[in-house]
Parts: C-alpha cells; sequence; structure tokens
C-alpha cells in the first residue's frame, strides 16, 4: 500500500494567533483541539462532510519556531477571492506580494505572511488536476 500524505506540523510562537490565520484567511476549521487534552497544539482541516475524516490536516503546535518552509498553497474558486484576501492581507500589513498573473500553469496568485513569517499562496487558475 502507498503512503497516504495526512498532515504537515508547524511550530508558532502564539498558537490562537495562528488559529485566527488560517481559520480567516485559509478557510480551516478546527479538526481537534488538544489544548482540551492539556497538549499545546491545534489539528485544522478543509471543510469535510459529516462523519468523514479530513483529506489532511495542518498541525499547529505551541513552540519556538526554528523553520519555516517554502510556502503553502491554497487554490481559491475565484480570482475575487485572490484579491480579497490580498486586500485583507495589505490591511493587516502582511501582504508579501500582491495579486500577479504569470499564466501557464501558475495562474493568479498572491502571497501574504502568517503570524510566524511562513508564506502562504492563494492560487486561482493553479489546479492539481491533469499532472
Amino acid at each position: 500500500m502507498a503512503a497516504r500524505w495526512t498532515h504537515i506540523t508547524i511550530n508558532a510562537g502564539d498558537l490562537d494567533a495562528s488559529v485566527e490565520f488560517y481559520t480567516s484567511f485559509c478557510g480551516l476549521s478546527i479538526v481537534r483541539d488538544r489544548r482540551l487534552e492539556g497538549r499545546h497544539n491545534v489539528w485544522l482541516g478543509p471543510a469535510t462532510p459529516a462523519g468523514e475524516d479530513p483529506i489532511f490536516v495542518l498541525v499547529i503546535v505551541q513552540d519556538e519556531v526554528k523553520a519555516r518552509l517554502d510556502h503553502f498553497g491554497f487554490q481559491c474558486a475565484a480570482r475575487e477571492e485572490v484579491d480579497r484576501i490580498a486586500e485583507q492581507a495589505r490591511q493587516q500589513n502582511i501582504l508579501v506580494e500582491p495579486p500577479t498573473d504569470v499564466g501557464g500553469i501558475v495562474g493568479y496568485f498572491t502571497t501574504v505572511r502568517d503570524p510566524d513569517g511562513h508564506i502562504v499562496e492563494f492560487t486561482f487558475g493553479q489546479p492539481l488536476k491533469g499532472l
């Protein structure tokens, strides 16, 4: 059986700020709040039908941020959603790169910074289907 990708784990200096960022900007929801179990991490995932497991989770652990990954990528349903996110990020002074259309398989995208400096990309026109 092939291995299945299930999660990414990042450290956060302020767990609450990171949960707020990933729920408000990325549309993720709390799948499991391990703070309720006395732990220092929260699992976030995409909207999932009742009774089904999420296709992946982002695990955010309250700890010193020692390393950053290059970036996370989220697909938006429309260019206007990319623009809305960029404007929200601009207002919060976390916009890294304004919306840009480079065409081809990259499409239209913007990048923002989460509370710990991780880069998050929001795209339109960059589907995984057909790779």
